[in-house]
């Protein structure tokens, strides 16, 4: 990890930190799939993920924790274990304002709005 993706990290961090107790909205695009989920942050760090063979899992993510849903095209879900993931492995680019943030990255754009 680069120390200019270190930088994006920590601000990144700060800046979900900053809507604690919001309601947030959440949309991963991630080529042809759509997923979109809700979550009312609680919570928000880096976690160092298990060791990965496949090079399929990220050494490390940002954890968003907190209740959610999953949005299907039929209904909702509850979000699993109460918490959203992001990849950090390869940030490529992120932007913030007051009320929105787009995340992306090797996989996939995060578009996450209050």
């Amino acid at each position: 990890m680069t120390e200019k993706s270190y930088e994006g990290i920590e601000s990144i961090l700060n800046h979900l930190k900053d809507w604690k107790g919001e309601q947030l909205s959440i949309e991963k695009n991630e080529r042809d799939d759509v997923d979109r989920n809700t979550l009312s942050l609680e919570e928000v760090e880096v976690v160092h993920q298990a060791d990965d063979t496949d090079d399929y899992v990220d050494p490390y993510t940002i954890q968003l924790r907190g209740k959610g849903t999953v949005v299907h095209s039929n209904g909702k879900a509850k979000l699993p274990l109460n918490s959203y993931e992001l990849p950090i492995r390869q940030l490529l680019s992120f932007e913030t304002s007051k009320e929105f943030m787009t995340i992306k990255t090797d996989r996939a754009t995060y578009y996450i709005k209050k």
